[in-house]
């Protein structure tokens, strides 16, 4: 289990925590009217804690068993990379900022309190005795519905931050499974090289002792070293791509690749990640849809005052004791371009989600034919390869009674070797179209 899913637990248990005032907030989202009730967070604080301790207990429990059920030979590989990929320890970063802004929702201010002194006298003008102090004490007030729909913007952001940390981690897993199946790709075509150089060295010792015995032509104990020699060149290359496919690999993921990984067919997990992140997306815009119709103002402030006056004509150091309320009016010249920012972004969410349904269902119809073609193709290549082996066992067996030029037996072997190597790419691709189909329905390895 990864440091980032282990981060993940406080802030989801959080949210979990904070699910009684969601049933209160969300009705309210979609309405493009400000909230008409109040959130009595204070009420709801007091047991949080106590939620909090019981939903990090059920989550460990449940990604405990979750993750034991779906490890892979993969599965550390893969969570070796996505902690080497910048992006996500960026966003589990910001798990911070989310959660200080719903603690800032539930404080009982919206802002820091302010004081105001002022001091003034005439000694400099024409010093008639005027002596003036005056101290004010100033403190916002939240406007009405503005801490609810703070709270659910911040609670609606965090469900989006941790959908969009799942989404990233599948594409990190989508590197990880084509760096791997290049690997398994380079090591399968070595493995079928490898069977040909050894039987083409086989054939040129014998050619050359059968040289050497006069019993065959020189030219033809050339062309079974040529042979081997080509084999030779076929297997340095492969090697070279084995390498480069393992530097890429460990690059990646900072480990070696397992020397064996299949991809179980999986049925279609109830939300994909990338239509989750575009749901919660929605869910998001609509929320701050809902707080910009509820922040139409600059918010009242209420304060209280003292006044120590010392002038001619008046009492000597009179006091004055007040209280100030500052009352703001809405004005629609300011806040209609934030509504209709904020409804824009709505549309816009709503379209993303559409775009990414459709896309989603069509890439999974894709990755499916796919590995049904890569099958099909798997069981056309078996038969061709086995009529290819009758073909050498034949001409093997004429070339031995001198029947066929050993120009042909090197001819029918190539033609098996390319049919075994197209066999053990199909096989491959079999493999490969697998973590396709899984990939494309949103699952990790």
């Amino acid at each position: 289990m990864s440091v980032d899913n282990l981060s993940s637990f406080t802030y989801r248990a959080a949210v979990v925590a904070y699910a009684p005032i969601r049933r209160l907030i969300r009705p309210a989202l979609s309405r493009r009217f400000p909230l008409r009730f109040c959130v009595r967070e204070t009420l709801c604080t007091s047991w949080i804690p106590t939620m909090r301790l019981v939903a990090i207990l059920m989550t460990l429990l449940a990604v405990g068993f979750a993750s034991r059920a779906q490890a892979s030979e993969l599965t550390a590989a893969f969570e070796a990379a996505c902690e080497r990929t910048p992006d996500i320890p960026a966003l589990a970063a910001r798990r911070a900022e989310i959660g200080a802004k719903a603690n800032a929702a539930e404080a009982l201010l919206p802002g820091g309190p302010w004081a105001t002194v002022l001091y003034r006298d005439d000694e400099l003008t024409n010093d008639r005795g005027l002596r003036e102090f005056r101290a004010e004490f100033d403190v916002p007030v939240w406007l009405r519905g503005e801490r609810g729909a703070a709270l659910a913007s911040a609670l609606t952001e965090g469900e989006r931050l941790e959908a969009e940390i799942t989404y990233r981690r599948l594409q990190v897993a989508k590197r990880v499974r084509d760096s791997y199946w290049a690997v398994e790709d380079a090591r399968a075509r070595i493995a079928v090289a490898e069977r040909r150089r050894a039987s083409a060295s086989r054939l040129a010792q014998s050619q050359k002792g059968q040289t050497a015995a006069g019993q065959t032509e020189l030219i033809e104990s050339k062309l079974a070293t040529a042979e081997a020699r080509d084999a030779d060149a076929e297997l340095a290359g492969l090697r070279a791509e084995l390498e480069e496919a393992l530097i890429a690999f460990r690059v990646l993921t900072g480990v070696e690749p397992p020397r064996k990984f299949r991809e179980l067919e999986a049925a279609m997990p109830p939300l994909h990640p990338r239509i989750d992140l575009r749901r919660r997306a929605t869910e998001k815009a609509a929320a701050d849809e809902a707080l910009a119709w509820t922040v139409d103002r600059e918010r009242p402030s209420v304060g209280v005052f003292s006044w120590n006056v010392d002038a001619p004509g008046l009492e000597p150091n009179a006091n004055t004791i007040g209280v100030r309320a500052r009352i703001p009016f809405a004005y629609d010249g300011v806040n209609q371009p934030k509504r209709a920012a904020a409804a824009a972004e709505v549309v816009a969410a709503q379209e993303e989600l559409a775009l990414a349904e459709r896309e989603i269902a069509g890439e999974t119809a894709q990755m499916r034919v796919r590995l049904e073609g890569a099958r099909r193709r798997l069981t056309a290549l078996e038969a061709r390869r086995a009529d290819l082996a009758s073909v050498v066992d034949l001409t093997q067996a004429a070339q031995e009674a001198g029947q066929t030029p050993l120009n042909d037996l090197i001819r029918a072997r190539l033609q098996l070797y390319e049919a075994d190597l197209a066999r053990a790419t199909a096989r491959v691709a079999i493999e490969r179209a697998r973590s396709d189909v899984n990939h494309a329905l949103g699952l990790e390895p």
